[in-house]
């Protein structure tokens, strides 16, 4: 998703192991952009999670949406679980955090469609040029948000000085490895769609889910359940299809573009080790700081100096695209149950060729039809299957409770 989301969840009874797909949950068990678990709360002694379930999009960025600061989301229920019988009003709440949800997925689904108006099928500028401006934009949008809490980021050094004081404090490790790979995120999901379709780009961006679900034997030290890998195999068959149909007019830019979900990917796990830190401020940092390190290679292979048109696209893209969803998802994520915000936000993948193609007359091929509908269908059978087994594990009922 041009966006990164980790997920927390609610801790399960104590002592029980994550395992599987309630590992998978305690990741992604919502979206995977497009943000992953960025927790202020203090974490459960007994399970590792944090005590209060908390929910972020970082990214997240490619667009990728970055951490999201909101508190108690899968402790937000659907609305026959909400209030006394007759209290219009939770359902009223329920009902408004599903359209916060929808409309920030309608925002960040012009993604494309930007860039290809900007990019101006290589006469505009460059996509590293654009990958610089819309996280300086969104970046300096955002900032407000993190005032005051930027100090998050930053730890006491273990060690104390030679006059016994603890040692200077600085960015955490992590904070620095989020920047690096947000960058990269962001570039390479800029640029491959200044170079292919940009149903391709959101679709293989997507993966970033299946990349954790892959990489997790190394990364979180986590065997996936022989029972899931079928939807892994699902979720690759479809990655072929639009592989096949298209290889031969943009083999690069679908590298690039799986590339981004693998950064995307790495990102999401990357940032959960940062979920006592304020969200907002990981996003800001990840934005700003992405423009730092993207800022050398702007001005040696693209063009600093813009157009007013381009000037407008930009600010649009930083602010319009990327900074005003991000709090219609924070809002969107106090109302609504995780699981279910990655399902709404599922629109961003359906709506880019549409946007992409009212822009710009840009058809979507029959390939990247059939294999992006396999994807797709492949996540959300993934977040399904996720969400049941960590309500299985909680000791809850089956899928009914009117959730989706």
């Amino acid at each position: 998703m041009d966006a990164i989301t980790s997920r927390s969840v609610k801790p399960g009874p104590p002592g029980m192991p994550l395992t599987g797909p309630r590992r998978m949950a305690a990741v992604i068990a919502g979206t995977p952009r497009g943000t992953h678990n960025h927790s202020m709360r203090k974490r459960s002694p007994d399970s590792g999670l944090p005590s209060t379930p908390r929910a972020s999009a970082a990214g997240d960025g490619g667009d990728p949406r970055g951490p999201v600061p909101v508190s108690s989301i899968d402790s937000a229920p659907a609305p026959s679980r909400l209030g006394p019988p007759g209290d219009p009003g939770p359902a009223r709440s329920y009902r408004w955090g599903i359209t916060l949800l929808f409309a920030a997925a309608v925002l960040w689904s012009l993604n494309g469609a930007l860039i290809k108006l900007i990019n101006e099928g290589g006469r505009g500028p460059h996509g590293v040029t654009i990958a610089f401006y819309r996280s300086l934009f969104a970046g300096l949008f955002l900032l407000p948000l993190a005032r005051g809490k930027l100090h998050t980021l930053r730890s006491l050094g273990r060690s104390p000085g030679d006059d016994g004081r603890p040692a200077p404090r600085g960015l955490r490790p992590a904070a620095v490895a989020c920047v690096v790979l947000f960058t990269l995120m962001t570039a390479s999901f800029v640029v491959a769609n200044t170079m292919t379709k940009a149903a391709n780009v959101i679709i293989l961006q997507y993966t970033s889910t299946f990349w954790i679900f892959g990489l997790s034997p190394w990364v979180v030290r986590e065997k996936p359940r022989a029972g899931d890998v079928w939807i892994l195999g699902l979720a690759m068959a479809g990655i072929a299809i639009i592989f096949a149909g298209n290889v031969a007019a943009s083999l690069s830019g679908l590298v690039i573009a799986l590339a981004s979900g693998m950064f995307f990917g790495l990102l999401t796990l990357m940032i959960r080790r940062l979920r006592d830190c304020d969200s907002a401020a990981v996003t800001v940092l990840n934005n700003l700081g992405s423009a730092a390190l993207l800022l050398p290679a702007a001005w040696v292979i693209g063009e600093l100096i813009l157009s007013p048109r381009g000037w407008v696209l930009l600010v649009a893209m930083g602010v319009v695209q990327f900074g005003i969803p991000y709090y219609l998802y924070t809002l969107g994520l106090t109302r609504v149950p995780a699981h279910q915000a990655a399902l709404i936000t599922i629109a961003e993948p359906v709506l880019v060729p549409v946007w992409t193609y009212l822009a710009v007359k840009e058809a979507v091929p029959l390939t990247t039809v059939a294999g992006g509908g396999v994807v797709l269908m492949a996540l959300v059978i993934f977040i399904r299957k996720a969400r049941h087994q960590e309500r299985v594990a909680n000791g809850e009922c089956g899928m009914g409770n009117g959730e989706f």
